[in-house]
């Protein structure tokens, strides 16, 4: 039989030839698959450099509500120069960001370990049982124990997440007695908290403060043509 030298050499280009196509295919699918990763770490990235971002102006935000605080005395209220401490809220502009504030003495709050049943009282209803709550609570604790914040206490007693947010703004637990100063108090508790017996008119030196973010209004905001 006769042979012919090329034939061979043709067989194996044949051969190397799919080969060769499984490799390009390899290399373009890790290619898509290096950048279609480097693309979800940038937007990993820029999330955490927006969040930080975010976590720096609110820093910064607090610490000048902190130092006009601290530029009135304990439980002055009436300088109109300064903000209320009774949880009204005043706007608060800063490095082009705007602030809703709202200060309240811890006099003027409902001390979720200190206050009688009475102050407890003025909580809204949905806060119906929790001096109850309270007791069961405090019985596991050693005497004098606190969990470290209001949200995590108010998590304790049971509230969920949208209780703890609407209830966050009338409850403390750095008050001195557990009374409460009806003239300190949120407008939404003033007037009953007011009729007390035991209303407790000192004020503190320490006031819980809540700041958010207020919403731009593409049409005020929009420049002037």
């Amino acid at each position: 039989m006769q042979s012919y030298p090329g034939a061979g050499r043709e067989k194996k280009r044949g051969i190397a030839l799919p080969a060769t196509l499984a490799g390009v295919l390899l290399l373009a699918s890790m290619a898509l698959l290096l950048q279609s990763r480097g693309a979800a770490t940038a937007r990993v990235l820029a999330g955490i450099e927006r969040h930080h971002r975010e976590a720096l102006d609110e820093a910064g935000a607090l610490e000048v509500v902190r130092a006009l605080l601290a530029s009135s005395a304990p439980g002055d209220i009436a300088r109109s120069n300064l903000p209320r401490l009774d949880g009204s809220p005043f706007v608060l502009l800063l490095n082009g960001t705007s602030w809703e504030v709202r200060a309240t003495d811890v006099e003027g709050l409902i001390d979720l370990y200190l206050s009688p049943p009475e102050v407890l009282a003025l909580l809204p209803a949905e806060a119906a049982g929790i001096d109850a709550r309270r007791a069961a609570l405090l019985e596991g604790l050693p005497p004098g124990t606190r969990f470290p914040s209001e949200a995590q206490t108010l998590a304790r007693l049971g509230f969920d997440a949208a209780a703890r947010a609407r209830l966050a703004p009338l409850v403390t637990q750095m008050a001195r007695t557990g009374e409460i100063n009806p003239d300190l108090a949120p407008a939404s508790i003033r007037a009953a908290a007011a009729t007390l017996a035991g209303a407790d008119r000192a004020a503190g030196q320490t006031a819980e403060i809540d700041l958010r973010k207020r919403a731009v209004n593409p049409v005020t905001a929009a420049a002037p043509r």
